[in-house]
């Protein structure tokens, strides 16, 4: 889809992806402004689609008459920076994301790197992004769900975040010594049998983030109180 508009002696359009050829896989597609010179040569400047959308709408109402190329960059730089920090406000609303994860997923939509530093730059400024309060929910809710300390700070450095600026961790979380009681109760949920039920066991254990000796330790204690109780039963 595009649209035509010639102020002066700029002439320049705004096309569209067409949504039908739009892929949920691979990279986002790109909206692109053209500009024709009088040369009949084309500039053309890629742009993210909701910066394309906005700028083909003002276009369109009659709203907005750049003279001149470098006006016209501004017109796309100043709906960039709106339209990024719009996307932020929109991600933040749904949960908490950290300032690595909010990078890549601008980066994804097109935004150039001076519109991503600088929107994320006034996200922390404001209080939207705070990759502190990121990682106290990440922590918290992945010790609720029975992850080990390895896993928890493996993952942390996956989203950008270093563990060991974690104010209070691991301390205020859990208590490291405490780590094969926690793997004890989840190896403890398993269902295992045969000969390799140790291997099964240490092995669903490490997953989870415990390391190779706690979750040897768990597997082995959690087994032996089985063949006891069976003993007993008997």
């Amino acid at each position: 889809m595009a649209s035509k508009t010639e102020t002066r002696a700029l002439v320049w359009e705004v096309v569209l992806p067409d949504k039908r050829t739009t892929s949920s896989f691979g990279p986002k597609p790109r909206a692109q402004v053209v500009i024709h010179s009088a040369d009949g040569s084309n500039e053309q400047i890629n742009v993210p689609v909701a910066v394309g959308r906005i700028i083909a709408s003002k276009q369109k109402a009659d709203e907005i008459h750049p003279g001149s190329r470098a006006e016209l960059l501004y017109v796309i730089g100043e709906t960039s920076v709106s339209c990024a920090r719009a996307r932020i406000e929109r991600l933040i609303d749904r949960r908490e994301y950290s300032s690595s994860e909010v990078r890549s997923k601008l980066r994804m939509d097109g935004y150039s790197n001076r519109v991503v530093d600088d929107c994320i730059a006034r996200a922390f400024r404001v209080g939207l992004i705070s990759d502190v309060r990121y990682a106290d929910s990440f922590i918290r809710s992945k010790i609720y769900a029975g992850w080990g300390m390895q896993r928890i700070e493996r993952e942390l450095k996956a989203r950008g975040i270093d563990i060991g600026e974690v104010p209070g961790w691991p301390y205020e979380y859990l208590d490291p010594e405490d780590e094969l009681r926690r793997a004890m109760e989840l190896a403890s949920t398993r269902c295992v049998s045969g000969p390799r039920a140790y291997v099964k066991l240490v092995r669903y254990l490490c997953t989870r983030g415990f390391s190779t000796s706690v979750a040897s330790r768990a597997a082995g204690q959690v087994l032996a109180s089985r063949d006891d109780q069976v003993l007993v039963d008997f």
